[in-house]
């Protein structure tokens, strides 16, 4: 033991403890001020104030709209602030030149879903999140990939908040795996992204919402569900679910139009729910 004492807080036990709190520096060395690289991208990330105990920090991935960026998602204040009132963290993606490489928008520059899957990978490892305390949201362009990444890889998240943004053209033929808990805005007067899509310049086309809905999730009918009016919205809860499926939609009078509240909103909405 005495010897054990010696070479601990001897020369080489400082260095080895030097050694050791450099590592530990190094693999966290990256937050809201400095993106935090991946194999094939980044990501930036703002942590709760309060820490708590380790692997019980949940997160909103949120992906940002066309051109825009990690370090815009970070800057608005309305969604930091709704992480700092749920107590989470802000993971904020990083579309390659501002933009979203998803069928029918763009000729791919990196596989997407592999790019989010390392992002969890290396946010889950890196900052102690729980992995089944996640949930994925977007605006705009941002929102569509939360439609792709709840068809192909729902189990990466315990739910899903997309914004004004839907499937693209052609509408997947079918999704993976367990149907998701996810929340979709829109605006009734968007004319940037319509509730019934549009053909864009480059040729391509946006999808349908409700024909995107019916493809999340076959089983449930969102025309049958009753409305309720809450802050400006007007939800509708779709029914006949599985019973560990939750699939709503929320409609506002405004246009392309994005609001931190209905984040937390489907945060309070979905993430309170027992986690499968």
């Amino acid at each position: 033991m005495k010897i054990f004492r010696a070479l601990v807080m001897g020369p080489v036990g400082l260095v080895l403890l030097f050694v050791f709190l450099t590592a530990v520096t190094a693999a966290r060395a990256c937050s809201s001020d400095t993106l935090c690289s991946v194999s094939d991208g980044a990501y930036r990330i703002v942590l709760p104030a309060e820490t708590k105990p380790l692997s019980d920090i949940g997160a909103i991935f949120f992906f940002h709209g066309f051109t825009g960026s990690a370090l815009e998602t970070i800057s608005d204040k309305g969604l930091v602030e709704i992480a700092r009132q749920q107590g989470v963290a802000l993971v904020a993606m990083d579309g390659l030149g501002g933009r979203w490489a998803i069928p029918g928008v763009s000729e791919p520059q990196r596989d997407e879903i592999a790019y989010v899957e390392r992002v969890v990978d290396d946010a889950v490892h890196r900052f102690n999140l729980n992995p089944k305390r996640l949930m994925a949201s977007g605006f705009s362009l941002g929102g569509s990939m939360v439609w792709y990444i709840a068809c192909r890889i729902p189990e990466r998240f315990a739910a899903f908040a997309s914004i004004a943004g839907a499937f693209w053209e052609p509408i997947p033929e079918s999704c993976a795996g367990k149907r998701p808990r996810m929340m979709h805005f829109h605006g009734l007067s968007d004319a940037t992204v319509p509730m019934g899509g549009r053909l864009v310049r480059s040729g391509r086309r946006q999808g349908d919402v409700y024909k995107s809905l019916a493809r999340i999730e076959p089983a449930c009918a969102i025309s049958s569900g009753p409305d309720i009016e809450t802050g400006g919205l007007s939800c509708r809860l779709a029914a006949g679910c599985p019973a560990d499926a939750h699939l709503e939609l929320c409609l506002h009078p405004g246009g392309h139009d994005l609001n931190a509240q209905w984040v937390g909103r489907a945060w309070r909405a979905m993430m309170q729910q027992p986690v499968r």
